[in-house]
This record gives structure tokens, C-alpha cells and sequence, in this order.
């Protein structure tokens, strides 16, 4: 005489919470190492010092926004040309300074160019090595011993 055994039963929501469990699981573990892996660019690497100085740095948007005739950034994107500008004035070739062109999503992408105007005032600096995207060009220069500033938000294509 054999007995029988008695058969089993799968209940279906021990199943599918089973299932829910593993695969919530399996999803956050995967985010998590994505999320690891992601490089995140501070918006300056000595951001504290810069901090510290910010008063300076007030002082100096104040300066440039009490003069008369600022210069300009202007691009031109059918030549891939980012045109700087200073008020014909004769002393505009003693004024020394750069140009930085700054991408916010990859800091290593920036780009620094000495400023160096003809006897117009201008400079005409190549923007064709610029990825697509949002750009600043920020325009920082000296004059007469005063530091002035400048940015323009630029949208390469």
C-alpha cells in the first residue's frame, strides 16, 4: 500500500510578489551602479576660494555695469566666429584681458583665449572647435588697473 503523496500549491500572489521583489531589486542595484559611474563636474574645482572672493567679484559687475559703452560678444554662426567688440576709443589697444568660453555640462570642454584687439577694437576669435550646445563666453579684462566683466549665454548649433 503506497499513500500519495499530497500535491503541492502555488499560491499565485506569494509568486508574484516573489517576482516584484527580485526585479525591484535587480532594477536599484543596476541604477546604483549607473548613478556610480556618472562623472559630475563642479561648476569650478576651487569654488571655496572663488567664494571668499566674491565680493570682488561684485565689485566688478558693478564697475562694468556704470560704464557708458560696454563691449560686446556677438556670434556669428555661418562663419563659426565669436566677435568681440570694444567702443572705438584709442586707447582700446592697452586693454588687456581673455575670453573663456565655458560649457556647463563638461568642465574639461573649456576653452581660453588671450584677448588681443586690432586698432578697430575688435577680435575676431574661431568657434568651429566648439561642440554643439549651451555655451557662456565670458569676457574678463583690465583697464587702467580696474577689472571689468562680462558673459554672454551662446548657443552653438
Amino acid at each position: 500500500m503506497s499513500e500519495a503523496k499530497p500535491k503541492r500549491v502555488y499560491h499565485p500572489w506569494a509568486v508574484g510578489i516573489t517576482i516584484f521583489i527580485v526585479v525591484f531589486l535587480i532594477s536599484a542595484i543596476t541604477l546604483g551602479i549607473i548613478i556610480s559611474q556618472q562623472n559630475y563636474d563642479l561648476v569650478s574645482n576651487n569654488y571655496y576660494e572663488k567664494d571668499l572672493g566674491y565680493q570682488k567679484e561684485i565689485n566688478t559687475r558693478q564697475r562694468t555695469n556704470a560704464l557708458a559703452n560696454k563691449p560686446t560678444l556677438e556670434l556669428d554662426r555661418a562663419a563659426k566666429v565669436c566677435n568681440v567688440a570694444f567702443p572705438v576709443r584709442s586707447d582700446s589697444v592697452q586693454v588687456t584681458g581673455e575670453v573663456t568660453f565655458y560649457r556647463i555640462s563638461d568642465a574639461s570642454s573649456d576653452i581660453t583665449h588671450s584677448l588681443a584687439l586690432n586698432s578697430n577694437g575688435k577680435q575676431f576669435i574661431s568657434v568651429s572647435a566648439l561642440r554643439p550646445g549651451q555655451w557662456i563666453a565670458k569676457l574678463r579684462w583690465m583697464k587702467s588697473g580696474k577689472e571689468y566683466y562680462v558673459e554672454k549665454r551662446m548657443y552653438m548649433e
